[in-house]
């Protein structure tokens, strides 16, 4: 996890979102799906682009840090697949810190 210094912080209908920039992994705690589809932008300001190119097992995710209702999303700019180079994600592209006790970013 490679975290780097608070970007902003601003305030939206008594939700306070601090976005931090970083780059993540995307790992699991027990053995299942081999990854984890891109999620909908949680403040419904912006629309998936598309699904393509879904982060897989132990892909590093750069983005920007969100915390919506005492929950942490990744609005993720770039992925990289394992054995890859790092790409631009779809526009629109969320992925939540924790999924179902199942997946996480670290």
């Amino acid at each position: 996890k490679k975290s780097n210094n608070n970007d902003n912080i601003f305030n939206d209908n008594n939700n306070i979102f601090n976005t931090m920039s970083g780059e993540y992994e995307l790992k699991k705690r027990h053995a299942g799906c081999t990854g984890m589809f891109w999620r909908p932008d949680p403040t419904g300001q912006t629309s998936l682009a598309s699904r393509d190119n879904w982060p897989r097992d132990g892909a590093i995710l750069r983005g920007n840090t969100i915390e919506i209702g005492g929950r942490k999303w990744l609005q993720v700019t770039h992925v990289k697949q394992p054995n890859g180079e790092f790409v631009a994600a779809p526009a629109g592209a969320y992925m939540p810190f924790e999924h179902d006790n199942h997946y996480y970013l670290e």
